[in-house]
């Protein structure tokens, strides 16, 4: 992936290069890589610490609301309850976030996060959703390359 420069663009997404993967409006569901490196990890660099694995929990969620609202309104997180189920190191990491329902102010989801094969770890997340027309960033930055599904 080429780097990311955008100043626009939160400083986390730029240093994990994330990116956009794929869109799916049938399934309202996204998939987003990251790619943290030991910055992000504690015990020598090599155990991914744990406010980074709900960032990026939290991210894959947030941009799956804001593609799906067509960037009308911004997500807020009232909670996300995080599992951590394994250790993930500096390595890609892939996020699969899911619409479970969207309401006229809140909505609900969830993600799955992996390294390989291996689940490190899930949430889920009530969302407030706050009034906020914004235009579609992602596509011009972290989903450049982005597969959408209809």
């Amino acid at each position: 992936m080429s780097k990311v420069t955008n100043k626009n663009l939160p400083a986390y997404l730029e240093k994990m290069e994330a990116e956009v993967l794929e869109l799916n409006y049938k399934s309202q569901s996204l998939k987003m890589s990251f790619n943290p490196d030991e910055f992000f990890c504690h015990s020598d660099g090599t155990i991914l610490q744990g406010g980074f694995v709900t960032t990026m929990l939290d991210a894959s969620m947030a941009f799956l609301i804001m593609q799906i609202l067509e960037f009308k309104k911004v997500p807020l997180s009232i909670d996300i309850n995080v599992n951590f189920l394994a250790s993930g190191g500096p390595t890609l990491t892939i996020a699969e976030a899911k619409v479970i329902k969207i309401g006229k102010s809140i909505a609900f989801s969830t993600a799955e996060l992996f390294q390989g094969n291996q689940l490190i770890a899930t949430a889920s997340s009530s969302i407030k959703l706050k009034d906020f027309q914004s235009k579609n960033w992602i596509n011009q930055t972290i989903g450049k390359n982005l597969k959408i599904i209809k």
